[in-house]
Protein backbone atom coordinates (compact mmCIF):
# COMPACT_ATOMS: atom_id res chain seq x y z
CA UNK A 1 0.00 0.00 0.00
CA UNK A 2 1.43 3.19 -1.13
CA UNK A 3 2.06 5.88 1.49
CA UNK A 4 -0.45 8.93 1.07
CA UNK A 5 -1.29 12.29 2.46
CA UNK A 6 -3.06 12.33 5.44
CA UNK A 7 -6.74 14.16 6.10
CA UNK A 8 -7.35 13.00 9.40
CA UNK A 9 -7.83 16.11 12.10
CA UNK A 10 -5.47 13.82 14.20
CA UNK A 11 -2.46 14.49 11.80
CA UNK A 12 -0.17 12.26 14.52
CA UNK A 13 -2.16 9.80 14.80
CA UNK A 14 -2.93 9.16 10.78
CA UNK A 15 1.19 9.12 10.15
CA UNK A 16 0.96 6.58 13.18
CA UNK A 17 -1.53 4.56 11.78
CA UNK A 18 -0.17 4.23 8.35
CA UNK A 19 3.21 3.44 9.53
CA UNK A 20 1.90 0.72 11.86
CA UNK A 21 0.57 -0.89 9.35
CA UNK A 22 3.43 -0.68 7.06
CA UNK A 23 5.53 -2.07 9.55
CA UNK A 24 3.39 -4.79 11.24
CA UNK A 25 2.20 -6.34 7.14
CA UNK A 26 6.27 -6.27 7.22
CA UNK A 27 5.70 -4.15 3.79
CA UNK A 28 8.82 -2.25 5.97
CA UNK A 29 11.49 -5.33 6.41
CA UNK A 30 13.48 -5.32 10.18
CA UNK A 31 16.62 -3.50 10.01
CA UNK A 32 15.38 -0.99 6.65
CA UNK A 33 15.73 2.53 7.18
CA UNK A 34 12.33 4.41 7.14
CA UNK A 35 12.38 7.84 4.73
CA UNK A 36 13.88 10.74 6.30
CA UNK A 37 11.57 13.22 8.40
CA UNK A 38 11.51 15.45 5.31
CA UNK A 39 10.59 12.78 2.87
CA UNK A 40 7.89 11.89 5.25
CA UNK A 41 6.63 15.24 5.77
CA UNK A 42 6.03 15.63 2.19
CA UNK A 43 4.70 11.99 1.27
CA UNK A 44 1.94 13.00 4.32
CA UNK A 45 1.81 16.73 3.95
CA UNK A 46 2.24 17.38 7.52
CA UNK A 47 5.37 19.74 9.44
CA UNK A 48 8.48 17.35 10.50
CA UNK A 49 6.94 18.05 14.19
CA UNK A 50 4.15 15.75 13.25
CA UNK A 51 6.16 13.07 11.82
CA UNK A 52 8.69 13.10 14.93
CA UNK A 53 5.48 12.78 16.82
CA UNK A 54 4.15 9.39 15.08
CA UNK A 55 8.40 8.03 14.85
CA UNK A 56 8.36 8.65 19.01
CA UNK A 57 5.29 7.10 19.50
CA UNK A 58 6.59 3.15 17.22
CA UNK A 59 9.64 3.76 18.93
CA UNK A 60 7.81 3.58 22.47
CA UNK A 61 5.84 0.56 20.84
CA UNK A 62 8.97 -1.29 20.18
CA UNK A 63 8.61 -0.89 15.95
CA UNK A 64 11.35 1.73 15.48
CA UNK A 65 14.68 2.56 16.77
CA UNK A 66 17.29 5.35 16.13
CA UNK A 67 20.39 4.06 15.01
CA UNK A 68 24.13 5.94 14.59
CA UNK A 69 23.83 8.94 12.39
CA UNK A 70 20.24 9.51 12.51
CA UNK A 71 18.82 6.94 10.74
CA UNK A 72 15.86 5.60 11.90
CA UNK A 73 15.25 1.68 11.20
CA UNK A 74 12.54 -1.06 11.50
CA UNK A 75 12.81 -3.02 14.54
CA UNK A 76 11.91 -6.95 14.52
CA UNK A 77 8.64 -6.17 16.59
CA UNK A 78 7.97 -10.35 17.50
CA UNK A 79 11.34 -10.04 19.76
CA UNK A 80 10.81 -5.86 20.81
CA UNK A 81 6.92 -5.32 20.68
CA UNK A 82 4.64 -6.44 23.99
CA UNK A 83 0.99 -6.71 24.17
CA UNK A 84 0.48 -3.23 23.96
CA UNK A 85 1.05 -3.39 19.79
CA UNK A 86 -2.15 -6.24 19.87
CA UNK A 87 -4.43 -3.41 20.53
CA UNK A 88 -2.46 -0.95 18.39
CA UNK A 89 -2.66 -3.23 15.22
CA UNK A 90 -6.21 -4.25 16.28
CA UNK A 91 -7.54 -0.89 16.47
CA UNK A 92 -5.81 1.37 13.73
CA UNK A 93 -5.01 -1.81 10.86
CA UNK A 94 -6.93 -0.75 7.83
CA UNK A 95 -8.07 -4.28 6.46
CA UNK A 96 -9.62 -6.08 8.20
CA UNK A 97 -8.21 -9.17 6.40
CA UNK A 98 -5.10 -8.34 7.46
CA UNK A 99 -5.88 -9.09 10.63
CA UNK A 100 -6.75 -12.46 10.60
CA UNK A 101 -3.55 -14.34 11.76
CA UNK A 102 -2.90 -11.95 14.58
CA UNK A 103 -6.40 -12.01 16.03
CA UNK A 104 -6.50 -16.43 15.60
CA UNK A 105 -3.36 -15.83 17.85
CA UNK A 106 -5.26 -13.53 20.05
CA UNK A 107 -7.69 -16.13 20.58
CA UNK A 108 -5.68 -19.08 21.05
CA UNK A 109 -3.67 -16.89 23.70
CA UNK A 110 -6.91 -16.03 25.20
CA UNK A 111 -8.06 -19.95 25.65
CA UNK A 112 -5.01 -20.95 27.52
CA UNK A 113 -5.05 -17.25 29.86
CA UNK A 114 -8.68 -17.56 30.26
CA UNK A 115 -8.55 -21.96 31.30
CA UNK A 116 -5.90 -21.02 34.09
CA UNK A 117 -7.35 -17.75 35.24
CA UNK A 118 -10.91 -20.24 35.59
CA UNK A 119 -8.62 -22.88 37.45
CA UNK A 120 -7.18 -20.08 39.90
CA UNK A 121 -10.82 -18.81 40.65
CA UNK A 122 -12.13 -22.03 41.62
CA UNK A 123 -9.25 -21.89 44.67
CA UNK A 124 -9.43 -18.67 45.70
CA UNK A 125 -12.57 -16.59 45.03
CA UNK A 126 -15.30 -15.66 47.84
CA UNK A 127 -18.55 -16.28 48.17
CA UNK A 128 -19.26 -12.89 46.09
CA UNK A 129 -17.34 -13.76 43.19
CA UNK A 130 -18.97 -17.01 42.59
CA UNK A 131 -22.65 -16.14 43.14
CA UNK A 132 -22.36 -13.08 41.06
CA UNK A 133 -20.30 -15.41 37.94
CA UNK A 134 -23.23 -18.03 38.55
CA UNK A 135 -25.81 -14.88 37.96
CA UNK A 136 -23.93 -13.45 34.82
CA UNK A 137 -24.01 -16.69 33.25
CA UNK A 138 -27.63 -16.63 33.71
CA UNK A 139 -28.34 -13.25 31.95
CA UNK A 140 -25.98 -13.86 29.42
CA UNK A 141 -28.04 -17.29 28.83
CA UNK A 142 -30.86 -15.11 28.72
CA UNK A 143 -29.76 -12.39 26.13
CA UNK A 144 -27.93 -14.93 23.80
CA UNK A 145 -31.18 -16.98 23.49
CA UNK A 146 -33.19 -14.19 22.42
CA UNK A 147 -34.76 -13.15 19.04
CA UNK A 148 -32.18 -10.06 18.71
CA UNK A 149 -29.08 -9.75 20.61
CA UNK A 150 -27.78 -6.52 21.59
CA UNK A 151 -24.28 -6.21 20.61
CA UNK A 152 -22.73 -4.42 22.93
CA UNK A 153 -24.85 -5.31 25.57
CA UNK A 154 -23.21 -9.01 25.49
CA UNK A 155 -20.08 -7.72 24.98
CA UNK A 156 -19.95 -5.77 28.08
CA UNK A 157 -21.68 -8.04 29.90
CA UNK A 158 -19.03 -10.85 29.47
CA UNK A 159 -16.49 -8.66 29.98
CA UNK A 160 -17.83 -8.39 33.10
CA UNK A 161 -18.21 -12.25 33.70
CA UNK A 162 -14.32 -12.12 32.83
CA UNK A 163 -13.64 -9.33 35.05
CA UNK A 164 -15.29 -11.13 38.03
CA UNK A 165 -13.21 -14.84 37.09
CA UNK A 166 -9.94 -12.68 37.04
CA UNK A 167 -11.12 -10.89 40.50
CA UNK A 168 -11.70 -14.18 41.94
CA UNK A 169 -8.29 -15.34 40.71
CA UNK A 170 -6.27 -12.82 42.17
CA UNK A 171 -3.29 -12.55 39.81
CA UNK A 172 -2.06 -8.97 38.36
CA UNK A 173 -0.12 -9.97 35.65
CA UNK A 174 -3.16 -12.33 34.55
CA UNK A 175 -5.17 -9.17 34.82
CA UNK A 176 -2.91 -6.73 32.64
CA UNK A 177 -2.34 -9.74 29.71
CA UNK A 178 -5.79 -9.93 29.69
CA UNK A 179 -6.76 -6.48 29.53
CA UNK A 180 -4.41 -6.37 26.07
CA UNK A 181 -6.25 -9.27 24.53
CA UNK A 182 -9.82 -7.92 25.51
CA UNK A 183 -9.03 -4.74 23.77
CA UNK A 184 -7.49 -6.03 20.93
CA UNK A 185 -10.56 -8.74 20.17
CA UNK A 186 -13.14 -6.41 20.72
CA UNK A 187 -11.53 -3.38 18.82
CA UNK A 188 -12.74 -4.38 15.36
CA UNK A 189 -17.27 -4.54 16.77
CA UNK A 190 -18.75 -5.83 14.26
CA UNK A 191 -16.21 -8.81 14.26
CA UNK A 192 -15.58 -9.52 17.45
CA UNK A 193 -19.83 -9.44 18.09
CA UNK A 194 -19.86 -12.34 15.31
CA UNK A 195 -17.64 -14.36 16.73
CA UNK A 196 -18.96 -13.88 20.70
CA UNK A 197 -22.70 -14.86 20.02
CA UNK A 198 -20.80 -18.38 18.30
CA UNK A 199 -18.49 -18.86 20.96
CA UNK A 200 -21.08 -18.02 23.83
CA UNK A 201 -23.68 -20.77 22.32
CA UNK A 202 -20.79 -23.22 21.66
CA UNK A 203 -19.80 -22.96 25.34
CA UNK A 204 -23.36 -23.08 26.97
CA UNK A 205 -23.26 -19.17 27.49
CA UNK A 206 -20.55 -19.75 30.37
CA UNK A 207 -22.78 -21.90 32.53
CA UNK A 208 -20.18 -24.56 33.41
CA UNK A 209 -17.68 -22.34 34.17
CA UNK A 210 -19.62 -20.63 36.71
CA UNK A 211 -20.92 -23.54 37.94
CA UNK A 212 -17.44 -25.27 38.60
CA UNK A 213 -15.80 -21.88 39.89
CA UNK A 214 -18.88 -21.93 42.11
CA UNK A 215 -18.52 -25.93 43.23
CA UNK A 216 -14.47 -25.19 44.02
CA UNK A 217 -13.67 -27.66 41.36
CA UNK A 218 -10.87 -25.99 39.84
CA UNK A 219 -9.95 -28.78 36.95
CA UNK A 220 -13.38 -28.81 36.08
CA UNK A 221 -13.48 -25.03 35.74
CA UNK A 222 -10.18 -24.52 34.14
CA UNK A 223 -11.56 -27.93 31.06
CA UNK A 224 -14.56 -25.61 30.85
CA UNK A 225 -13.12 -22.57 30.11
CA UNK A 226 -10.41 -23.98 27.85
CA UNK A 227 -13.32 -25.76 25.34
CA UNK A 228 -15.37 -22.29 25.62
CA UNK A 229 -12.95 -20.04 24.39
CA UNK A 230 -11.25 -22.66 21.91
CA UNK A 231 -11.48 -20.61 18.39
CA UNK A 232 -12.96 -23.56 16.03
CA UNK A 233 -10.52 -25.72 14.22
CA UNK A 234 -12.55 -25.81 11.23
CA UNK A 235 -14.43 -22.90 9.35
CA UNK A 236 -13.88 -19.19 9.33
CA UNK A 237 -12.22 -17.90 12.49
CA UNK A 238 -13.91 -14.98 12.52
CA UNK A 239 -17.04 -13.59 10.71
CA UNK A 240 -18.67 -10.04 10.35
CA UNK A 241 -21.88 -9.78 12.39
CA UNK A 242 -25.13 -9.20 11.04
CA UNK A 243 -25.35 -6.39 13.76
CA UNK A 244 -24.02 -2.80 12.22
CA UNK A 245 -21.01 -1.87 13.74
CA UNK A 246 -22.11 0.44 16.76
CA UNK A 247 -18.42 2.05 17.56
CA UNK A 248 -15.54 0.75 20.17
CA UNK A 249 -16.52 0.52 23.68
Amino acid sequence: MALRAVEKRSLADGVFEQLTTEIVSCRYAPGEAIPSERDLSVVFSVNRHVVREAVKRLQQVGLLSVVQGGRTKVLDFRETAGLDLLTIVAEHAEAVEGLMGLLAGVLEMRAGIGADVARLCAQRAGGDVRGELLEISERLAVLGEGAELEGAELLALDQRFWQRVLDGAGNLAYQLAFNSLIRAVHAQHGLSVAWLEQELKRGDYRRPIAAAIAAGDSERAATAARLALAPPERGPLLVQSREPARGRR
